[in-house]
């Protein structure tokens, strides 16, 4: 599964069970009419913050789920160091690199 931008949004459609064709097309009608109306801001300015939350929740807990596949120390302890990194450093896209830096001398 992945683990990087937009995951979450990912994760959370498989956890509702909305990973189908039809979810592909209205993905897309969706981006189509954000892109194309600008007073779309407005509603979705009125979306409840509540079903937000629960909605990251779920996909929170589908992406931490992640970790129970990992079978050695070493893929444990790149886990950690790159977790780390992200929440010291913030910096998304060296992230890659640490985690290729972390396999190689592990």
């Amino acid at each position: 599964m992945l683990c990087c931008h937009g995951a979450e949004w990912i994760a959370g459609q498989y956890k509702f069970d909305e990973m189908s064709e039809w979810c592909v097309a209205l993905l897309g009608v969706a981006k189509l009419v954000l892109g194309l109306g600008s007073s779309l801001v407005k509603i979705l300015d009125q979306f409840p913050v509540g079903v937000l939350g629960v909605l990251l929740l779920f996909a929170g807990i589908e992406l931490a789920m992640f970790s129970r596949d990992m079978n050695s120390k070493e893929e444990s302890v790149v886990m950690l160091i790159c977790t780390l990194f992200h929440l010291l450093t913030q910096v998304q896209h060296l992230h890659f690199f640490v985690g290729l830096l972390c396999i190689c001398f592990l």
